[in-house]
């Protein structure tokens, strides 16, 4: 074997393990022999391999999040069971066993289980669902840092812990009105009545009236627990939780459509691995170079970008340089001969190769799109992320996109003659600079026009395509900030 046959086999192996997610499953496997430590590791092994693999997903966070039903959904839409930690706790109270005194006062004075109870109680569920190879979800639990490190020393290769958050202010006001439903008001005073017509009945049922202020003050003392108590889960869990803001979702549906895509890709593990090559495809006047920056600045890795790559091009000065010179200066798109060997050439580039690389502004073409498809091994990307959003929604945001003349500097429109820099967001714009600020060229109707159905073409071709490695996300639903999570997050889950 040569050297260059010797080459193409190891990329095939390389490919090979890729694709088939070998770096992983080796890994889980060796976790388990150390957790379990079996006499005859190789019959371990082999049994192991028979039985389908089991998925184990940990839903916990903030009240005011609907966990219960968002598990419920989850658990259904991927065929799983699911266990309410709350079913679990009420199950128990209703046997009126050695626990029950204990887990009814808990809940009286609105106060987590006592850690022993609740991990007793999911110990045994858990050991069930293992030996019966049952794939589930659990809801409310891991809630503090103990129960979160009993799933970790019993050997549970849990798939995703996931955490709900919320405000402070609706967790707190959801916390309210579960204890105004527990807990009754006080009884008017009546003046008229005989103190001793009252005084037994008063004695014993006193502590279980409470004021309003009463309730708001335990819904605000439980809300500082349960805030200290997730950040000691995702202490444990750093790097492998996925944290879900609800407020971020119109309704549930929402966010169970957004968690079923995420868990559908392959969770974070340790496991070898390439780094990350991600496609960011996104609408005209989207600001991707931002939420790629922002992806970069997370995983470190590499901005290519299709217009840099063009400059720098253009700066040589050659018989290449004049030809997409002018289809830049006709808003044309450039041919994609020129194109996709200045992007081969920059993806096999010593930095992308070894730090990985995000790349925008591409695809545009269907050529291009194949191009993709038939990528070396090496540059092959591991993350496709199509972005949709209405034609509508589009024209509106270049309406809002501004150009300094004399600086070259863009500005966004977040209010009436009120500006941001593009690039600076936040800081105060200088009517000075606002008074000379004019649209894009490539922002006026027509050309607009061409640019949205240029790209509509493209999306709707990966919108289309049923790849395992493509992400789908609605740009109209989700802000700049957001998608950048999204896709660090689906980053991660398929690594």
């Amino acid at each position: 074997m040569d050297r260059k046959e010797k080459l193409e086999y190891e990329k095939g192996i390389e490919q090979y393990f890729d694709d088939h997610k070998v770096y992983d499953l080796f890994e889980k496997l060796f976790k388990e022999l150390i957790v379990n430590r079996p006499e005859d590791p190789l019959n371990y092994l082999i049994d192991r391999l028979k039985r389908q693999d089991t998925k184990r997903i940990f839903i916990t966070g903030y009240s005011g999040t609907n966990r219960k039903s968002i598990s419920l959904a989850i658990s259904n839409n991927f065929g799983y069971t699911c266990l309410n930690m709350d079913h679990l706790i009420d199950r128990e109270i209703s046997k009126k066993l050695e626990n029950a005194p204990k887990l009814s006062k808990n809940y009286q004075e609105n106060r987590l289980v006592d850690d022993e109870i609740a991990i007793n109680l999911v110990k045994d569920q858990l050991i069930k669902y293992e030996e019966e190879n049952i794939s589930y979800v659990i809801e409310g639990f891991p809630r503090n840092r103990n129960q979160a490190i009993f799933l970790q020393s019993v050997g549970l290769l849990q798939d995703n812990v996931i955490i709900l958050t919320t405000s402070r202010e609706k967790a707190e006001e959801q916390i309210f009105e579960k204890l105004r439903e527990r807990f009754p008001l006080p009884p008017e005073k009546n003046e008229e009545a005989q103190p001793e017509q009252h005084s037994v009945e008063s004695d014993s049922n006193q502590n279980n009236y409470k004021t309003d202020e009463q309730l708001k003050e335990m819904a605000k003392i439980s809300m500082e627990e349960s805030e200290m108590n997730i950040e000691a889960v995702k202490d444990v869990f750093s790097g492998f939780y996925c944290e879900i803001p609800v407020d971020k979702y119109n309704d549930d549906n929402e966010i169970v459509d957004e968690l079923a895509k995420l868990l559908s890709f392959k969770n974070k593990t340790n496991a070898a691995r390439r780094p990350p090559r991600i496609i960011l495809s996104t609408p005209p006047c989207m600001d991707k170079n931002g939420i790629a920056e922002k992806i970069c600045n997370e995983l470190r890795i590499i901005h290519v970008n299709i217009i840099d790559l063009l400059k720098k091009e253009i700066q040589k000065k050659n018989e290449n340089s004049k030809i997409i010179l002018s289809s830049l200066e006709k808003n044309e798109l450039v041919d994609d001969k020129f194109v996709l060997k200045l992007l081969e050439d920059r993806l096999f580039s010593s930095d992308c190769m070894v730090n990985g690389w995000i790349l925008t502004g591409f695809p545009r073409t269907d050529l291009q799109i194949n191009f993709i498809e038939k990528m070396e091994p090496e540059i092959k990307p591991s993350l496709i992320t199509v972005i949709d959003m209405e034609n509508k929604n589009i024209e509106n945001k270049a309406k809002k996109i501004k150009y300094d003349p004399k600086t070259g500097k863009y500005y966004l429109e977040k209010e009436e003659n009120k500006f941001e820099s593009i690039n600076n967001p936040g800081k105060e714009v200088a009517n000075d600079v606002i008074k000379r600020l004019i649209g894009r060229k490539h922002d006026e109707p027509e050309i607009l026009k061409k640019r949205i159905d240029e790209w509509r073409i493209v999306c709707d071709i990966l919108m289309n395509k049923e790849d395992k490695n493509i992400l789908k996300l609605n740009g109209d639903e989700n802000d700049e900030k957001k998608l950048s999570q999204l896709i660090i997050d689906a980053v991660g889950y398929n690594s």
